[in-house]
């Protein structure tokens, strides 16, 4: 008897041993009964095996929930996959210009990365060309029509896009990233027309993004604000006008002969809690005068901790330098923000007395709360950086991009410099080339 459950034990683990890891011993749906379609094409048929793609891993077809739609932007199918397989992403299905389809026989069984957030419930289709030419061409939408009706009536993936956050349902890869990154650069190609014709065809239904679920909450990578929402629950019950004016303890700031802020140059704005500073993070304003960027900041109920003035004069906008900041994602709750009054990185690196005092606070708040002049570990929050690392760390914004853009890289490199701190350059910034980056150190994105 011992002997036997000894046995039994043996083959049981073996068995659940081989099940967990051979990676494609999954139900295999196939998509491909119809008479209209045919099983794809390998993607041997159309790359060279010069190039070489991510690994794909398997999965249960119960896991797939979402499919995400894409073009090739333009580039034919080949350039697409070259590029892609060169910065290790790669999609399930592509549908060239002439009907052609080439990828996985079985899409819900295998994994690839492609967008992170939604790939491990996705299954990624692209289609050959520009959206304006695809819709066009009958033999290619006719063929992504049919694909993905199988693929829904299947796998049971509900027609529509609403909410994205729940992965479940067909979505663009610009509705994805703009809920959970990953991107490069952030271009509105023209996919959503396709994704509103498909679903309407399918007898789903399509909705514009001001109504995908939650589109204006504070969850989504890239911010999409309602200026008029904001306008109306803004009221403000801290600064100008509103608490007394405060001492100030920044030497290298704006102050009556009583060490006091100057009234005028506070911003109003609404207590969100306290904070114990341990880094700084820099802004340009995108604004060319201080009163401007003062009512900017009020009508988006936004606010930082100081600005700094075109005359190289710097005021302290908050009551204290412990109120909680809302500027810059991710940071708020352990960084100081500054503002500095320009238009562009240009503009900064133009007006050398603003330079001067930009240096001149960032040592002295530098000393003050114990923080090292450089910007290699964002994530230690112990530093001075840019908007520009904030956002491609953390995300949050109404405004993203892989470019270099707040307040420049060059204009960071060169108060580091003269502040006595040490800059890194973006390749080395701390894990740079890793995955936990809202925006990937990637050169191409599918």
């Amino acid at each position: 008897m011992i002997l036997l459950n000894r046995k039994t034990l043996l083959m049981s683990f073996l068995f659940i041993h081989f099940v967990t890891s051979c990676r494609f011993i999954t139900p295999r749906y196939d998509i491909w009964l119809d008479s209209e379609l045919s099983p794809p094409l390998p993607y041997e048929a159309i790359i060279s095996e010069s190039y070489y793609g991510p690994k794909p891993e398997g999965r249960w077809n119960r896991n797939v929930t979402a499919i995400v739609l894409h073009t090739t932007k333009g580039l034919t199918a080949q350039k697409f996959l070259e590029e892609s397989w060169k910065s290790q992403w790669n999609v399930h299905l592509i549908i060239d210009q002439d009907g052609k389809v080439y990828g996985e026989e079985y899409p819900a069984s295998i994994l690839y990365p492609t967008s992170p957030g939604l790939d491990d419930v996705a299954i990624h289709i692209v289609l050959e060309g520009d959206t304006k030419k695809i819709l066009k061409n009958k033999d290619q939408i006719f063929k992504t029509k049919m694909i993905l009706q199988s693929l829904t009536e299947k796998l049971g993936i509900v027609l529509n896009n609403f909410d994205v956050a729940s992965r479940e349902g067909i979505f663009t890869h610009l509705q994805v990233k703009k809920r959970f990154g990953g991107f490069i650069d952030i271009k509105d190609h023209g996919e959503s027309e396709l994704l509103e014709m498909f679903l309407q065809d399918l007898g789903g239904k399509y909705y514009p993004e001001n109504e995908w679920k939650d589109r204006f909450e504070k969850e989504w990578v890239l911010r999409k604000e309602n200026i008029s929402a904001i306008k109306k629950s803004f009221q403000p019950d801290r600064g100008r006008s509103i608490t007394g004016t405060p001492l100030i303890e920044i030497k290298s700031l704006e102050q009556t002969e009583e060490n006091l802020a100057i009234e005028s140059r506070r911003i109003q704005y609404t207590h969100k809690g306290k904070i114990s500073p341990s880094c700084l993070v820099l802004h340009y304003t995108a604004i060319p005068n201080y009163e401007k960027t003062i009512s900017v900041l009020e009508a988006r109920a936004l606010n930082a901790t100081f600005l700094v003035d075109k005359d190289g004069k710097a005021y302290q906008l908050l009551d204290t330098l412990y109120e909680l900041p809302s500027t810059a994602y991710g940071t708020n709750q352990k960084c100081v923000q500054m503002e500095i009054v320009g238009k562009d990185t240009n503009d900064l690196l133009s007006n050398p007395i603003q330079i001067g005092k930009v240096v001149e606070l960032t040592k002295e708040l530098s000393e003050k709360f114990n923080f090292p002049i450089s910007n290699e570990r964002i994530e230690s929050f112990s530093g001075v950086y840019s908007h520009t690392q904030a956002k491609k760390k953390f995300g949050g914004s109404i405004y993203l991009t892989g470019k270099d853009f707040d307040p420049g890289e060059e204009y960071m490199e060169l108060i580091l410099n003269k502040a006595n701190g040490k800059y890194f350059a973006e390749k080395d910034w701390y894990d740079r080339q890793g995955n936990n980056w809202v925006i990937l150190d990637r050169n191409f994105q599918p």
